[in-house]
């Protein structure tokens, strides 16, 4: 079993003095005595490969060690780098290669290689064996460290909420539970994930070729999974993940003709997911009166945090008395103990345990029939055949959760799920050389797969006896010691008892044509034209498109046909002066989604220049723009319009969807070697990534003035000044959503690196350099707490690193690194208000508390700033 303590990070530390000596002084130790012994005895000789039993034999070995001082957010810097102090393998290689005129039976090459062993993040290991004609066998092993905390993603924000230990007299008790603050991401995790590889070819050379594979990928870790609804609120999860796959493959490639290659191939792949989920420990922040540690639940909670809504004041016995201003009730008492948690009343609602449990597995064997030939003259043709029957089997769900809401003490969910998913795909491909400067070539891809499933779901609940006695002392309490009374089910996912069917299949059929012209010997043009009809269907039934009436259900098909021209060019104006280009233009008739484009324009232009052999220079653009301009299904959109109340939003989304998004990348590249002792690079590049369209948003103020607000919520005004609310967005007939607004965000981006190298003489070798990466986006704020964080930051790293050439074979290597992350800019919404009315009043957000605009860059979660300085020391050795 996992250990809790793998979900935290240790504190991480700056390296001290001591530290630092003691580091480096057992790395020079371990140094010193890999290079005493066989490199001494060697330093006056050029190191050659040894031959033995036949073989010329060749090592290398790279071992050295980090030295780390860390400053600032430790959990941002495992993010990005996660390189820590201590001794590594930096490097490793072997090689044995058979001499001329020698027999071996077993194989005549073999190299291995590895890196990153002994506590980087990332290491590997790779050896490829061959025996001449007769095999050829390559293996690879790779494990990485996945750390991730970004605290402001996913994040609720709830820093300086409290909750009253109770009311005296209608005024809150100045005593309080400080709310638990979020100073991780809800969506962190520190995960493993080991990848293994191997393959092996019987006969490569061979008319008749035999290939055999095998691939294990296994991911597991401590993650958090958040929002999940368990009791009466949400709740915070632990997820203790591991989910693995295996894949095996077989083939036959079969070669008739010199220029023909047929191929069979059989993939297996077996995916198993075990992961299994409890509550997060740091959720338990009270106890009951015997000392079980509780969790309210309601991690999330901004307007609307843990209150008496969530006890049953009717048994509360003496603990709730009075009405209005003399309302008095106790929610919590003190800790008994100094450092202990509140107890809480046993009549309001908690939870003390829980655990969700799906293994699934997934088998999908494949089987495909692929071609490939140019043996007939002027012509060259491609294919393939694949066949896919997969089946996913969730044969014990289980879900259960002890605590209290209202009446209910536990709830079980138990079911079963089954799918498969069946795919029939068919590729074909050909080129006829008409002349010789041009050619046509069509490529036509279909695939249709269709993926139903089914669910059974059942589940009951203990309940305390829902009756209250004389004396206002019910017995809806945790610790009710009488029977409990089975009930039906309650499910923390919404589902009821019995069976579900569901349905998704999609099919695409595609055809590019295109005609190909060699204009010149400096000039290739082409036009290819796209033509793809894309149907998908859903739910049940699914055979015919789905309907637009207001109400109906969500099922049917939805046809998007798509039409596109695409133009390519090369040209060559010289000898050193090459270019490349294309413009893509396309239409769609339909759109699934919002943001799934209608039209679409992509133009890539590439450049390489060299006006001296020892003279690069480099240029590209990319523009990618994609826009959704109308509404999907307008018709059901003026259908729902027809019926909608003022107590009944009957609109399916929010008017016209004005939908664009584009990612736009210029870069630039220099690189200059004059001679063998200078030479210089440099690369600057920079992106835009950009995304709107027009949303309403709920802030979650309440809806009435009446209402407490606990904090203000972006807002936005309309032409007149006024609340700018959504029409036909109604709660218990309040208009009670923002908008519409044009909901955007932009990532300009700017990256620079340079670096110089340096040998002033062949025995030694230095490079100094930077990098530089500087985000000035911003976007659209629809929480008032929020800021842009990692829209505006810099993240920058300058390095030097020094290579001493003792003898051939033997160097000496030092290597320096600043990484340096700051985030800071403007950030958050300009419009706030504290309630959603016509009539609320909305004004500057700078004027109140608590809000982004007054926040530090961080917002309310712990700082991700950091700066670190790595030295990395190392010995090159040849043997």
């Amino acid at each position: 079993m996992m250990k809790l303590g793998w979900i935290s990070r240790l504190p991480n530390q700056c390296s001290t003095r001591a530290m630092v000596k003691h580091i480096s002084g057992g790395i020079g130790v371990a140094l010193l005595l890999m290079m005493s012994g066989r490199a001494l005895a060697q330093a006056d000789q050029a190191p050659a490969p040894g031959v033995q039993d036949g073989y010329a034999v060749h090592n290398t070995v790279d071992l050295g060690g980090h030295i780390a001082g860390i400053s600032g957010s430790g959990s941002m810097y495992d993010t990005l780098v996660n390189i820590h102090s201590g001794p590594r393998v930096l490097g490793q290689t072997f090689t044995m290669h058979a001499l001329p005129g020698t027999k071996h039976g077993l194989f005549d090459d073999l190299s291995a290689f590895s890196a990153g062993f002994g506590g980087d993040p990332n290491n590997f290991a790779k050896m490829d064996i061959s025996k001449g004609k007769l095999y050829e066998f390559s293996g690879l092993f790779r494990r990485d460290r996945q750390y991730f905390d970004y605290d402001l993603l996913g994040n609720p924000d709830t820093a300086g909420q409290t909750i009253p230990y109770g009311l005296v007299n209608g005024v809150p008790t100045t005593a309080a539970l400080a709310w638990p603050e979020n100073y991780k991401s809800p969506v962190m995790f520190n995960t493993v994930r080991r990848m293994t590889d191997t393959s092996l070819t019987i006969l490569p050379l061979s008319k008749i070729t035999f290939r055999v594979a095998y691939s294990q990928n296994i991911f597991q870790g401590p993650t958090l999974s958040p929002a999940r609804s368990v009791g009466k609120y949400d709740a915070l999860d632990t997820e203790y993940m591991r989910n693995s796959t295996d894949d095996f493959t077989g083939a036959i490639d079969w070669k008739p003709l010199q220029h023909t290659k047929v191929t069979f191939e059989e993939q297996v792949d077996h995916y198993k997911a075990d992961s299994y989920f409890t509550l997060n420990p740091s959720d338990f922040v009270a106890q009951e009166a015997d000392g079980t540690a509780v969790s309210f639940g309601d991690w999330d909670a901004l307007s609307s945090p843990y209150s008496i809504s969530a006890c049953n004041t009717g048994s509360m016995g003496s603990a709730y008395s009075g009405s209005g201003s003399t309302l008095t009730y106790t929610i919590l008492t003190a800790p008994q103990t100094p450092g202990g948690l509140p107890t809480v009343n046993p009549a309001c609602d908690v939870i003390t345990s829980y655990l969700r449990s799906q293994p699934t597995r997934i088998l999908t064997p494949t089987e495909m029939l692929r071609f490939q030939s140019s043996s007939i003259k002027n012509i060259a043709m491609n294919g393939d055949f694949r066949f896919t029957n997969s089946n996913s089997n969730l044969p014990h769900y289980y879900e259960t959760w002890t605590g209290l809401d209202g009446v209910i003490r536990s709830s079980t969910t138990t079911g079963i799920a089954t799918a498969q998913r069946q795919v029939i795909s068919l590729d074909y491909g050909i080129t006829w050389e008409a002349t010789k400067t041009i050619s046509l070539s069509d490529q036509v891809d279909f695939s249709n797969s269709h993926q139903p499933g089914t669910v059974t779901l059942a589940g009951s609940t203990l309940n305390t006896p829902n009756t209250v006695v004389a004396g206002n002392n019910g017995f809806e309490t945790i610790n009710y010691p009488g029977t409990l009374t089975a009930g039906a089910i309650y499910s923390v996912s919404g589902d009821t008892n019995g069976t579900a069917y569901g349905y998704f299949g999609q099919k695409f059929l595609t055809n590019n044509a295109t005609v190909a012209w060699d204009a010149s010997s400096r000039a290739t043009l082409s036009l290819t034209y796209r033509y793809k009809t894309h149907i998908i269907g859903e739910n049940d039934p699914h055979s015919a498109p789905l309907a637009v009436a207001a109400g109906t259900a969500n099922s049917g098909t939805v046809t998007i046909n798509e039409n596109a021209g695409i133009l390519n060019a090369a040209l060559r104006p010289t000898s050193h002066w090459d270019i490349n280009g294309t413009a893509e233009i396309s239409y769609s008739d339909n759109a699934f989604t919002p943001m799934s484009p209608r039209q679409l324009q992509h133009y890539r232009v590439h450049t390489l220049y060299r006006p001296k052999p020892w003279a690069t220079i480099s240029g590209a653009f990319n523009d990618l723009e994609r826009h959704n301009n109308t509404n999907n299904n307008q018709a059901s959109v003026a259908a729902a319009a027809a019926v909608a109340t003022a107590t009944t939003n009957a609109l399916p989304y929010d008017g016209p969807l004005q939908h664009v998004d584009h990612s736009r990348i210029v870069s630039l590249g220099v690189v200059l070697a004059p001679n063998e002792h200078y030479g210089f690079d440099f690369n600057y590049s920079y992106s835009d990534v950009y995304i709107s369209t027009n949303a309403c948003y709920s802030n979650g103020t309440p809806t009435t003035s009446t209402s407490a607000p606990t904090f203000p919520g972006a807002a936005s005004t309309n032409s007149t000044g006024g609340p700018n609310l959504c029409p036909n967005k109604f709660s218990g007939g309040v208009l009670n959503e923002w908008g519409p607004v044009k909901d955007f965000m932009d990532a300009p981006t700017q990256y620079a690196s340079m670096s110089l190298a340096w040998t002033p003489v062949k025995t030694v070798h230095s490079d100094i350099g930077y990098r530089i990466s500087a985000v000035s986006g911003n976007q659209f704020f629809n929480d008032a707490q929020q800021v842009n964080g990692s829209l505006q930051s810099a993240y920058q790293s300058p390095y030097v690193n020094l290579a001493w050439t003792v003898k051939p074979g033997w160097i000496w290597r030092a290597e320096y690194n600043y990484y340096g992350y700051g985030e800071g800019g403007p950030s958050g919404a300009k419009l706030c208000s504290t309630y959603t009315t016509p009539t609320a009043a909305v004004v500057p957000c700078n004027t109140l508390s608590l809000t982004g605009v007054n926040e530090p860059s961080s917002g309310l979660t712990a700082p991700r700033n950091f700066h670190a300085n790595n030295v990395t020391l190392g010995m090159h050795y040849e043997f």
